[in-house]
């Protein structure tokens, strides 16, 4: 019998050797580890999912990384695109604050502390009289105001809003002209959207309402009033009558009764804890035709305006997948291709949007390539419908080419879509609800 010894030496003699990994599977590791995320909706940017593989939607035209002086962007938040005068202006965290560039996209001119330009948030522009709107934050020892210059950047008027009805705090950001000469702005933290005249005079508030946390809608004093959530419309506060030519054209809109915003008392609370009340803005847009966009971070839906402020629709679904908007900040649209184009901050990607609503794909995801973004937080387009970023972390602005060609939907086809809509519906929307998904052709010319 053999000894103990001669036990654990038989032992060791058949103890199998440890496999080594292949060496392909360690490079396999490194390359899951530091790729860029792509979009989950779209496995590569910048192509349609719903297309074939390969089919470019999107490509890079330009990428621009230096300021006036030659020196890296640093941080920058919004752009804007003045069409009237081809020039792309940015805000960014440098002592310039606005940067000028021309149509070749060369910066040429900052605007910074010497015009007045000390907190810069949003610009945007008058097409008729070709003055320029800044939004500018609070500054000590200035206010939070709206500056606004004439197209040789001279001062023409500053507008404050600590007089004007819940606007002490407000703090402006975004805005945008309405057709009818009227101001939208949308501010920081806020609900609605403060609505002024030509000449700055305050009008009203533009809140859309829907369904949101109980302790957000608490926060808003408008919540708290007993007749603070009657009108789902337009005009809560101070109500202003429409003109009967406004009225006129919103009923001419193509949208059946059943199927508009109507006066309600205050809902009963829900078992889920949500509640109807007005949500924030953090941006708005207008077309074209005078048509507004209010986006909001807070129920990720766009909600669409007519012309004279009667709600038309919203759209929108919060998630992280494909399709969804997870925290939206930026909103442009482009009148030539008749799309919508949103940008997510946290799902790092743009996605895209027919007039009706309709989602049609997205592009981007996180990275430090061309097309790629690392939190982009403002997007416009130019005259000749090319997609302008601010790639807020990657310290550049992204200029892209879209590629895809989009149907022309239509907001006027008043009889098509109002007889369709009465064949297809039933009964009244007990909330606002996204724009119908499963025939976007309501809102389409008919090219027969």
């Amino acid at each position: 019998m053999p000894n103990s010894d001669q036990q654990q030496t038989a032992t060791a003699t058949i103890t199998p050797r440890p496999r080594k990994a292949p060496r392909w599977y360690g490079l396999l590791i490194l390359a899951l580890t530091f790729l860029p995320v792509p979009s989950l909706h779209n496995p590569w940017p910048a192509q349609a999912a719903e297309n074939e593989p390969g089919q470019q939607m999107v490509s890079i035209a330009t990428i621009l990384t230096q300021d006036m002086e030659g020196k890296p962007l640093r941080f920058p938040s919004a752009v804007a695109f003045d069409k009237d005068q081809e020039e792309l202006y940015l805000i960014s965290n440098s002592k310039d604050g606005i940067i000028v560039y021309d149509n070749d996209f060369f910066p040429y001119i900052a605007l910074g502390k010497g015009r007045g330009i000390t907190a810069p948030t949003g610009i945007f522009f008058d097409g008729q009289s070709g003055d320029i709107y800044i939004c500018q934050d609070l500054a000590p020892p200035k206010p939070p105001r709206l500056t606004i210059v004439n197209s040789a950047f001279f001062l023409r008027k500053e507008i404050t809003f600590k007089q004007m009805p819940d606007g002490g705090n407000f703090s402006p950001k975004c805005g945008t002209i309405g057709k009818n000469g009227n101001i939208y702005l949308a501010g920081n933290n806020t609900k609605g959207v403060l609505v002024l005249d030509k000449d700055g005079n305050y009008l009203r508030w533009l809140k859309p309402l829907d369904l949101v946390r109980a302790p957000t809608a608490k926060t808003d004093e408008t919540a708290q009033e007993p007749n603070g959530l009657t009108e789902v419309s337009q005009n809560e506060l101070n109500l202003t009558e429409p003109s009967p030519e406004a009225k006129e054209a919103d009923e001419g809109f193509g949208l059946p009764e059943n199927l508009r915003p109507k006066s309600s008392s205050m809902a009963p609370p829900r078992k889920d804890g949500r509640e109807m009340a007005p949500v924030q803005i953090v941006n708005v847009t207008s077309d074209q035709d005078g048509h507004l966009f209010l986006l909001s971070e807070d129920t990720s839906k766009v909600y669409v305006y007519s012309p004279s402020e009667t709600l038309l629709f919203s759209f929108g679904e919060k998630g992280g997948s494909g399709g969804k908007m997870s925290r939206p900040r930026g909103i442009a649209v482009d009148d030539n291709k008749k799309c919508i184009y949103v940008v997510d901050y946290m799902r790092q990607t743009i996605l895209v949007f027919d007039m009706g609503g309709k989602f049609i794909f997205e592009f981007g995801g996180r990275g430090t390539g061309p097309l790629w973004f690392n939190f982009p937080t403002s997007v416009t387009t130019d005259r000749l419908g090319r997609i302008i970023v601010s790639d807020l972390f990657n310290h550049r602005i992204q200029i892209m080419k879209p590629s895809f060609d989009m149907s022309f939907p239509l907001f006027y086809d008043a009889n098509k879509a109002e007889n369709k809509l009465k064949e297809e519906t039933e009964g009244s929307p007990e909330e606002i609800g996204p724009a119908p998904q499963d025939d976007s052709s309501i809102f389409f010319k008919d090219n027969d």
